[in-house]
């Protein structure tokens, strides 16, 4: 502990009393001693005095309007400091709140047959050549990662921008590639709400259709792809109007994706195929109806939506065209849900079991939730190519039954599991059938 120059005075003071007093001259002496610490009672006073008009000179007293009382104090520097760490953990340039939030995924899963994906197939292919079906294996390329940021207020408009990823991109072609899942972009995009009208830009769930089943293990790409469920994340620019408090309507143009991209090696510049060639976007809109109350006990909540684009093929331009109906409907501790479509050229939505041709389908759930903990599911979905097309191209039909049960440990920590039978019928060839077991665990933050 450092010692001021008035303290060692006082101990070098003490110790030549101390000394005098131990020795018979200091003892005869005492009035010197005693004059002695006079003179240093006066030195302390004048050293006090120094000290207080320095202090008074470097901290002027504060006026009478901004004193404080010390518990007031306490609150305001409170305040400062979860001010400053909120901003210190997770920063942005611009200083508005950002919020990163995720899901730990992983998962256990079996499969009977030969799939095109293993962890969540949607096809069945043949058998392999020795015989040999079936596969196990686990994996966390489903696990996701993104942020959250509100921005400034326009008026009465509120800005905000979600970006959000996970590991479902693919493998890179290395010996154990199969742990090395490679990013992959979900949603990236802002938007402006205001009091009865959104504007959205960027990349995000497409109009058509925006409805799925219920899955846990369905994380990266929904249940039932390629099975009556039509689905693509594009990048887009929507506009969404609330024309009364129950219903809404959203329009907006989309990106012109074909689905005809066949190489599968990695690829840094996106080629220019049919969709792109085509030089138009494609058009998509839904008007909706829903209750008041979305998270209540009872639920009423349908929509109609539709897309149409077009595609450039080798000697003519080619139109791409669907329409959809879904629905879910929910009282108490069960509910429905399901959709249906029809359409031509929507493979890069999944229809046709992802070829150019027309088709129709649909799917439809059976919800069961008995407590806030525990979920049950069960449903199926249906894809057939209809019309000329069907005594040409590869596969005719794919069908898929399905079932899960979730189970809430906390709201942050979810297990699930899930049984599935996926069946495709090619065209000429006996039906293919692959039963797939999935075990989940995830974890939310």
């Amino acid at each position: 502990m450092r010692m001021s120059l008035l303290d060692v005075r006082v101990v070098v003071l003490l110790l030549v009393t101390c000394a005098a007093i131990e020795t018979p001259a200091a003892a005869q002496d005492s009035l010197d001693v005693r004059q002695e610490l006079a003179a240093m009672r006066a030195e302390l006073q004048q050293l006090r005095a120094e000290v207080a008009a320095l202090k008074a000179a470097r901290d002027p007293a504060p006026s009478p309007e901004a004193q404080a009382t010390p518990q007031q104090s306490a609150v305001e520097i409170l305040k400062t400091q979860v001010a400053e760490l909120a901003q210190t953990k997770v920063e942005s340039t611009s200083r508005f709140p950002v919020k990163i939030f995720g899901t730990v995924h992983a998962n256990v899963f079996a499969n009977s047959a030969t799939p095109n994906w293993l962890d969540i197939p949607n096809l069945v292919n043949p058998t392999p050549a020795d015989g040999h079906a079936g596969t196990f294996s686990a994996t966390l390329r489903q696990t996701r990662l993104g942020f959250t940021a509100d921005g400034p207020t326009l008026g009465t408009v509120r800005t905000s921008a979600v970006v959000a990823m996970d590991f479902f991109g693919g493998i890179p072609g290395f010996q154990t590639g199969q742990v090395m899942g490679l990013p992959r972009l979900l949603v990236a995009f802002a938007r402006l709400d205001g009091e009865k009208t959104a504007a959205e830009i960027g990349q995000d769930q497409m109009i058509l259709a925006p409805r799925d089943p219920t899955s846990l293990a369905a994380f990266a790409f929904p249940l039932l792809f390629r099975s009556g469920n039509l689905y693509l994340r594009a990048p887009q620019v929507r506009v969404e109007h609330a024309i009364t408090s129950h219903l809404r309507a959203s329009g907006g143009i989309v990106a012109p994706i074909g689905g005809d991209l066949t190489v599968e090696d990695y690829r840094f510049v996106p080629p220019a195929l049919g969709g792109e060639r085509s030089r138009r976007p494609g058009l998509q809109a839904r008007i909706g109806y829903a209750s008041d109350e979305p998270t209540a006990t009872r639920l009423v909540d349908f929509g109609v939506s539709g897309h149409y684009g077009w595609e450039r093929r080798p000697s003519v331009l080619a139109e791409s065209w669907a329409g959809a109906v879904d629905f879910a409907l929910r009282r108490d501790w069960i509910g429905v849900a399901g959709e249906a479509f029809s359409g031509e050229n929507i493979d890069a939505f999944g229809g046709a079991l992802g070829l150019d041709a027309r088709a129709a389908g649909g799917w439809a759930e059976l919800q069961f939730k008995p407590t806030t903990r525990f979920a049950i599911q069960a449903g199926a979905g249906v894809d057939e190519v209809r019309g000329a097309a069907q005594h040409v191209v590869s596969r005719r039909r794919n069908q898929t039954v399905y079932g899960n049960v979730i189970f809430s440990v906390t709201p942050e920590i979810e297990t699930s599991f899930e049984y599935r039978w996926l069946t495709t019928t090619p065209r000429g060839a006996a039906e293919r059938s692959n039963n797939h077991f999935d075990w989940v665990f995830a974890y939310k933050f």
